[in-house]
Order: C-alpha cells, then structure tokens, then sequence
C-alpha cells in the first residue's frame, strides 16, 4: 500500500512540474499576434536574389512565389501587412539567369567514366526572356529583390539602363523607366523606384551579399569587391547611409540584415581540398612529376594540385586544408583527364587562404557598418551570419536535418549559392525574431516545413 501511494505521488509530482513548465514557456509565445511599433500597410521588402526568389541558378515563378520576401510578407500579412505584389515571371515557370539559361533541376546525368547519377542539369536549353517590362503604375511592388543587386547599386542610374551593355535586366524589367521613358536615356535608380509614389511604411533590407560573391566566385580573380568608402554609388558604407538615412527621415522603421560567410556555401565546400584519391600506379607517376619540387603522393587521399603564383618558380603547389574548390570546376576534367593532378587547376577555381582571408574581412568590414548604422537609426538587426553558420554546422529544426550539404542539405538550391523555400522560410525567421525583439512585436514565425525542398525525380 505504501508503494501504491508512492507511485501516485510520483505521477501527481510530475503532472504538477509538466503543468509548472507549461506556464514558464516564453511569454512572447502566449501573446495574440500583433505589430508591436511598426506599421505594416505598405511593407517593401528590398534586398538581391534570396529576396526575389532567385534560386536553382535563375528567376522563376515558383522561385518568386517562395522568395525570402514573400514569405517574410506572408508572415506579416498576420498582423496587418498589405497584398503582396510580386514582379512575377512568366508562368512557364522555366526562369532565366543574366546568361538566358533555364533552371537547374536534379536530372539523370552520365559523366566521362560511363557513370549516370542524378546530377543538376538544365531543365530547358534556353530560359525565358527578361526583356518584357512587367512595371505596374497601379501596384507599387512589395518585393523589390533584384538578382545581382549590390548595395553601391542602389543609386546608380546605370543599374537599369538598357542602352548599356552592363545594365542588370532584372532591375530593367521592373523599373517604372520601361513604362514612362522608353528609349529616353534618362533612367532612375532602383532607390527612387522604390520611393516613387510614396515612401513605405516598413522595409527589410537584405544587401551586400552580391558586393563580395562576384569576387569569390571568381577565385579572386576579378569582379573586385565594394570598396568600404566611397560616395553612394562607389562605397558600401556612404551607399548603406544614404538608405537608412532617407528611410530614417520619413519616419520608415526597418530591420536590416548582416551578411554571411558566403565561402560557408555548397558552392565553395562541396569539393574537399584532398579529393584526389590516387592508386599505386598513379601515386608514382606524380611522384615522378613533381619529386623534383619537393611534393610526394601517396595512395589513397592526397590534396590536388594548384596554380599559385607565390609558390616558388615554377608556380605550383598541393592546396592546404582550409583551401577551397569552386563548383565551377570542370569535374569531367578532374576525373578523365587528370585536372587538378598533373594539370594543377587554375586560379578561378580555387580559394586560397590568402584570399579567404582577404574576403572574409571584408564581409566583417561590411557587417560592422551594418550594424553601426542599423543601430544609429533604430532599426532591427538580423543576424544571418549567425544562421549561415548554423546552417554550415547542420541542426535539427522540427525533428528534420538540415544542413549546407549540397543538394541533400535540405536548404539549399541547386546552384549551391541562393537557398530553396525551405531555406528562405528559415531565413525569414531570423528576420521576423528581429523584429519582434526590437519592435516589441509579436509576428508568427513560419513553418518550414509547409515549404518544399529540393525535389527529387
């Protein structure tokens, strides 16, 4: 009988500590969802691919539908937000890059060794044109991300000018230029197009990604980077200023996002630096190559072979760990024709510390103006470095994997680079939890999961 009751007591025990550690959960989870001190009616969401729904190496509906702005707005939309307007591709859905190429899906792909796998191909030889203006004098758009959008790019009336070869076609298609001045010459920028009509009433701002990625994805060979200083249009700083500044001035509240570690992407990390697996046979022919220079191989892992114009006279060297391969590589290469062994790849493919180095601080550069900036103003601040890295590292969110492993990761697209629905769905929480904290909000967070991830045929 004493067990009996002691039983009893342990489960009273415990119903009581569940029901004490239901009532201690966050307060902010129990409040009905409100604004907090923003208003939400004409909400602008201004930033580059992520925010367009660029992903799977171009623009496309569905892609636009489940961008990092739609999602974010969706969000918003619960507590006040207006109607999303969307400059929406064609219905085809087949999208475009800056080159006209289609999508990337996940094909049946068969390489130089005879080997078919799945592998993202093309889903069309030829993607949808960019140049049918899609601007509205009706409906001012809610999504002002643009493929390619750097932050000194915000006032440049060059940017969408398409009497210039280098004008983004993105911007072009959208700008109110292709409706009221068509073949003037006299082009607006896309800062103006977005106060035109009327300042909005809360913005997110997302940028600063596409003033580093040019130049890594490069490997450091051209595409420089923003520089820090400079007059809006030619330094990240005055450029980001000159944003929060005008915002700022009509009373426009806003949440700013910091920028990742981009070299954490699937496009940067998916190659490992000692993928070159080697036989005794080929073991020994390299030895023989480059004994000489004082560089051995071995059976099994060994770093590939690089072009590394600091590497003594004949400019050569075996990649180091940390030392990065960019999927741009030529892999048929690689694997049939002894690229990146007795042929060392090319500068444009590789990261070296150095550069590394060199990019990195130049992002930590960008992200302490953010924040100085974001702060001077108010404004709240999304860490997205943090959650990049997180990504990198891989968590568990709703008892699903996710990670930056490429294709298989859960978050990324196929180009390795611009996050899938999912992905952005998670991003948009980190917007939406900056937001609450500072604007003392209390704006649901999405459910991953509703989005889709990387499909598999």
């Amino acid at each position: 009988m004493v067990k009996r009751n002691s039983f009893f007591k342990q489960i009273v025990f415990v119903c009581l500590f569940g029901i004490t550690l239901t009532s201690c959960k966050p307060e902010e989870n129990l409040l009905p969802n409100s604004p907090g001190e923003i208003n939400l009616q004409q909400f602008v969401a201004i930033g580059d691919g992520n925010t367009a729904g660029y992903m799977d190496d171009a623009l496309y509906q569905y892609g636009q539908q489940n961008s990092l702005g739609a999602i974010l707005q969706t969000q918003l939309q619960l507590v006040g937000a207006g109607e999303i307007y969307n400059p929406l591709m064609g219905s085809a859905n087949i999208g475009a890059n800056s080159s006209l190429l289609s999508k990337l899906i996940l094909g049946y792909k068969t390489d130089c060794l005879g080997a078919t796998g799945l592998s993202p191909v093309r889903f069309a030889q030829q993607g949808e044109a960019l140049t049918a203006s899609v601007y509205s004098s009706q409906n001012k758009y809610s999504n002002f991300g643009v493929p390619g959008l750097r932050m000194i790019d915000m006032v440049s009336t060059s940017f969408g000018n398409i009497n210039l070869p280098q004008h983004n076609a993105f911007f072009a298609r959208m700008s109110k230029d292709q409706f009221n001045l068509p073949g003037s010459g006299d082009y607006s920028s896309v800062q103006e197009n977005i106060f035109d009509g009327g300042y909005p009433t809360f913005c997110s701002i997302y940028l600063g990604i596409e003033d580093v990625l040019p130049y890594a994805r490069s490997g450091a060979t051209q595409n420089p980077m923003s520089p820090l200083a400079g007059f809006p249009g030619l330094g990240f700083e005055e450029s980001l200023i000159q944003l929060c500044g005008q915002l700022y001035s009509q009373n426009v509240k806003a949440v700013v996002g910091t920028i990742p570690d981009i070299t954490q992407m699937p496009y940067f990390t998916t190659i490992p630096y000692n993928g070159l697996n080697l036989d005794d046979e080929k073991a020994a022919s390299l030895n023989q190559i480059y004994g000489p220079l004082g560089f051995s191989f071995s059976v099994g892992s060994n770093p590939f072979m690089i072009e590394d114009p600091a590497a003594g006279a004949f400019g050569v060297r075996p990649m180091v760990e940390g030392e990065l391969i960019l999927l741009s590589v030529p892999l048929d290469s690689m694997k049939c024709h002894q690229y990146g062994s007795v042929y060392p790849l090319r500068d444009e493919f590789v990261l070296t510390l150095a550069e590394l180095q060199e990019i990195r601080n130049q992002i930590l550069a960008y992200n302490q103006v953010i924040r100085q900036y974001a702060n001077f103003h108010g404004f709240a601040i999304a860490e997205t470095a943090e959650f990049y890295t997180k990504l990198y590292d891989g968590f568990v969110y709703n008892g699903v994997a996710m990670s930056a492993k490429f294709v298989s990761g859960g978050a990324y697209s196929l180009d390795g680079i611009h996050l899938n629905p999912r992905g952005n769905a998670l991003l948009a929480n980190v917007f939406i939890k900056a937001i609450n904290k500072t604007y003392k909000s209390s704006i649901p967070f999405a459910n991953a999961l509703f989005y889709s991830s990387t499909y598999f045929p």
